[in-house]
């Protein structure tokens, strides 16, 4: 199929198509990046027709019924409830530091999730040793291990709190010297492009992770960044810390699991 080349940008970003006189020559096994990007471009007009007809009209129309439910998409989170790990086993201190490595999306390499199986006393055990560097184990006594139990539903109202989505991790401002923002909107460049190196982050992916963040698309950069980690698509997108980790944990027992029957 003959298209001009800027119908199909990540074919000829990829080099995967063959180029002559501002044609691209597209093979039909290829025929979906057309596909694609024709769907994207209608569907980002829509959007804006949509938009315009939604804030001339409908909005005022709508303000006690359906404008408080639309304006609210934006943030929030429609996923699984990952207050409690259900995929796998309980994660004990010792394992902490290889799943880390393994599956870890980049915020939780930072700030550590209950969702992923710990339990309480080694959750408490954990941040005693790492708080206990910069405050001492006193302190860490007095200031933070009530937060720690409180989000475990053991203090106040004894709500089993449910992991941040990626949204909501987005949307908050940490102060100086916090961690429980997005790496991906608050590291500098410098500091997410080392961050990403140690991921094994590389490249070509490396630059198209980086492209995404200078254009805020903040949950897009964690995607690509998935995808380089692990070597295969997330159609889905990273909504959601444990999501990340969940996906992580499939795909790299899959890839065990085919290892010890093909070699």
């Amino acid at each position: 199929m003959k298209v001009p080349f800027e119908q199909v940008p990540d074919l000829v970003a990829s080099r995967r198509v063959f180029i002559l006189k501002g044609y691209a020559y597209v093979a039909t096994n290829q025929v979906v990046s057309l596909l694609m990007t024709q769907y994207r471009s209608h569907l980002s007009k829509a959007l804006v027709l949509t938009n315009r007809k939604w804030t001339t009209m409908i909005r005022e129309q709508e303000k006690d019924r359906l404008t408080p439910i639309v304006e609210a998409l934006s943030s929030s989170y429609l996923g699984p409830d990952y207050s409690q790990a259900k995929d796998f086993a309980e994660m004990s201190l010792k394992d902490i530091d290889q799943v880390a490595k393994s599956s870890f999306p980049l915020c939780m390499r930072h700030l550590f999730e209950k969702g992923v199986g710990l339990k309480l006393d080694d959750a408490l055990a954990f941040w005693k040793a790492e708080f206990s560097r910069k405050v001492g184990a006193e302190r860490f006594d007095k200031e933070y291990a009530y937060s720690i139990r409180h989000n475990y539903g053991k203090e106040g109202k004894r709500t089993d709190y449910t992991p941040y989505s990626c949204q909501k991790i987005i949307s908050s401002t940490p102060g100086v010297g916090d961690h429980h923002g997005c790496p991906y909107r608050q590291f500098s460049e410098e500091n997410l492009r080392a961050a990403l190196g140690k991921m094994g982050v590389g490249n070509r992916a490396l630059e198209d992770v980086i492209d995404k963040v200078r254009n805020r698309h903040y949950q897009l950069a964690c995607t690509l960044t998935f995808e380089a980690v692990h070597g295969t698509s997330c159609d889905a997108g990273i909504n959601h810390p444990n999501q990340y980790f969940s996906d992580s944990k499939r795909i790299l027992e899959l890839q065990d699991a085919d290892f010890l029957i093909t070699g």
